[in-house]
């Protein structure tokens, strides 16, 4: 069976698939710091290039400091809870899609995602099976 370009990058890579950037400094304001602005590139949390050239290709290239803040706090990274709220729209996708994309890869182990209804369960379906770093894994819908 042929491995994805995914499976064979974390063979050649250490442990973690998702870290907090080193001097990272979330603030309370609404952004960044300029000098701070790095850290909130994707590219330099950790994740594996396939995943990275998967999200640059939709776009999505930096998160927003509230993202980084929910990553960061905590033990969330080290399989702590995290419950947090945002307005539709904000992102909160991107913060659950990592999270549950690091345990996944770290443990070999299944994850589950909870969504609200049937309808929004097929679209995240459907949009987890076309996102090019889920490809080597199982999406199913019960």
């Amino acid at each position: 069976m042929k491995k994805s370009k995914l499976q064979q990058s974390l063979q050649n890579q250490s442990a973690s698939v998702l870290t907090v950037p080193s001097g990272l400094e979330l603030s309370t304001a609404l952004c960044a710091p300029v000098d701070q602005a790095e850290k909130l590139r994707l590219s330099s949390w950790g994740l594996p290039k396939p995943v990275l050239e998967c999200y640059q290709k939709h776009g999505v290239t930096q998160m927003f400091e509230w993202q980084a803040q929910c990553l960061a706090v905590g033990q969330v990274l080290n399989g702590g809870n995290l419950v947090y709220s945002a307005p539709t729209s904000a992102g909160k996708t991107l913060v659950s899609e990592l999270l549950m994309l690091k345990r996944v890869l770290e443990t070999k182990r299944k994850a589950l995602f909870i969504l609200p209804f049937v309808s929004v369960a097929k679209e995240k379906m459907h949009y987890l099976q076309v996102r090019d770093h889920f490809t080597p894994l199982e999406i199913d819908m019960d």
